[in-house]
């Protein structure tokens, strides 16, 4: 594909992040998380606690960050007033990575598809080339743009959360390529307009028109 062909967004995000792409996602769908400054953990508790005991959603190093618009364009949809998810431990992260990639569940309320069971509170935003913007498992209550608004690049939307079929609290993104009907819909490959990476010998290098690779740290001041 040709540079100029390339859906480009900006980060929804700023700071440093890990990026990831877990086991059931598709291969241009991701997630970022962060961790602690040895960039080691996810959370402030002893992992012993993840394994026999529980993490409050709280206590990760994620909760409740700022996410931004990663374009211009107007707000198509979102998801709201679903629950967080307020702990986590081994086991429940086990039963939701289940559910998440072999029971994805939809409802239809009044005619319309509820995502919110799958995926949490969510935003869609359709930028000016006609292609849909995915954020998802949004904190609940934390969303604070509505269907049919204008938004541009860096406009709040609301918080990193824990809701839907989230094993721990991050913020999912993917781009459609409509919603007209969401069970057509595609998944599109898309580039992030610049970020920085870090390298194997700890050095951040500048990346434009890319995307980081799966596990590597990016961030963006």
């Amino acid at each position: 594909m040709d540079e100029a062909e390339k859906i480009s967004i900006e980060f929804p995000l700023k700071g440093e992040w890990k990026f990831l792409s877990p086991p059931g996602h598709h291969k241009f769908a991701f997630d970022f998380v962060k961790t602690d400054v040895n960039r080691k953990k996810y959370f402030k508790k002893n992992i012993v606690r993840y394994l026999i005991g529980s993490i409050p959603s709280k206590d990760y190093y994620c909760w409740e960050q700022p996410i931004y618009s990663p374009v211009d364009g107007v707000v198509l949809q979102t998801g709201v007033e679903w629950k967080d998810h307020q702990a986590t431990n081994i086991w429940k992260t086990i039963r939701l990575w289940f559910n998440a990639t072999y029971r994805t569940k939809v409802e239809e309320i009044n005619g319309k598809l509820d995502l919110r069971p799958n995926v949490g509170n969510y935003v869609m935003i359709k930028a000016r080339g006609g292609q849909i913007v995915f954020l998802a498992h949004l904190k609940c209550g934390s969303t604070v743009v509505e269907r049919g608004e204008t938004i541009e690049v860096g406009d709040l939307i609301g918080n990193v959360g824990n809701s839907g079929n989230s094993t721990a609290p991050h913020l999912h993104i993917n781009i459609f390529d409509q919603m007209d009907d969401p069970y057509t819909a595609k998944v599109l490959p898309f580039v992030f307009n610049e970020y920085q990476e870090l390298d194997s010998e700890k050095n951040w290098k500048k990346q434009k028109l890319k995307v980081p690779k799966v596990k590597s740290f990016v961030r963006l001041d």
